[in-house]
């Protein structure tokens, strides 16, 4: 691949992310909001460098776990044909599992 792909945030992306900072704020300290976008950022360099370094959902192949720390992961997916990285939300993995949802 002669570029890193494009990353595309979804609107529940946006809003799963913020929900993430607006507890960090509220719980944590600047240091923690801080390495909290850290993470992400390395993170999706990483997936961009090489989409396929985490592995798929085991309900949907297409569908791929980031992990960013060990209390919260985002879901995207890749469309290797746009040469893109659609992110579909961030989850606080001390949730039950059964309150992830992708919207279209």
């Amino acid at each position: 691949m002669d570029s890193d792909m494009h990353v595309i945030w979804s609107a529940q992306a946006k809003i799963t992310f913020l929900n993430v900072l607006d507890y960090l704020h509220a719980n944590w300290t600047k240091k923690e909001i801080t390495q909290f976008n850290l993470r992400v950022q390395i993170t999706l360099t990483a997936i961009q460098k090489n989409p396929g370094i985490f592995s798929a959902s085991i309900k949907n192949k297409k569908i791929r776990k980031a992990i960013v720390d060990k209390n919260n992961s985002f879901y995207y997916k890749i469309d290797y044909y746009q040469q893109e990285i659609h992110l579909l939300t961030f989850f606080d993995c001390r949730q039950d599992p059964k309150k992830l949802i992708f919207k279209p």
